[in-house]
């Protein structure tokens, strides 16, 4: 039988090893959520993905947002007493926009606690950690210069209204998350 090659996405590499040097973990979550989640933590405009046949009514739609995902893992640490928790996932959001279906992929960070900084150095995690990490990974990416950070004109309700901010990059507003947009697989 012919081989399909497979495809190295080396900027996507690039972000997951620089968020792991930065001291994050990675996790990967479910792509299946209740239908009652899927228009949280966004303004955007879209028709959800259901199934047609889902195995549960607890996940019978694919997530939009990776944010309910994370919350989801976040609340399984705190109830098994873990409470400095510096993770990310980089995966897939599901959408269908004027009868067509669609995926994004995104980048999503959820702190809490401490963050441990260096060697017997560490901070309680806030708003500004945060941006110094989204700000190191679009440095890495040679954005440096070509984003703001600002405070939203149509705030999202399920976020802290004085902590929250849009990421304008290259004059282009990327609603309190980053999207990726490879340019190639090949680099």
């Amino acid at each position: 039988m012919p081989t399909i090659p497979g495809s190295y996405n080396k900027k996507i590499r690039n972000i997951r090893n620089k968020m792991i040097a930065l001291g994050l973990n990675e996790t990967l979550s479910y792509i299946l959520i209740n239908d009652k989640e899927v228009k949280k933590f966004t303004n955007d405009e879209f028709e959800e993905v259901k199934l047609l046949a889902p195995m549960t009514e607890d996940r019978n739609t694919l997530r939009y947002t990776l944010i309910t995902s994370l919350l989801k893992i976040y609340e399984y640490n705190i109830a098994h007493g873990n409470r400095n928790i510096s993770i990310f996932e980089l995966g897939k959001g599901f959408f269908k926009k004027n009868g067509e279906y669609g995926e994004e992929l995104k980048l999503c960070i959820l702190m809490a606690g401490e963050f441990y900084t260096g060697i017997n150095a560490k901070r309680n995690v806030d708003f500004y950690i945060i941006k110094g990490i989204i700000e190191e990974v679009l440095n890495s990416m040679e954005y440096e210069n070509r984003y703001s950070f600002v405070v939203p004109k149509n705030p999202i309700k399920e976020l802290h209204q004085g902590q929250s901010a849009e990421i304008i990059l290259n004059r282009k507003k990327y609603r309190n998350y980053w999207k990726i947009t490879p340019r190639s697989n090949k680099r």
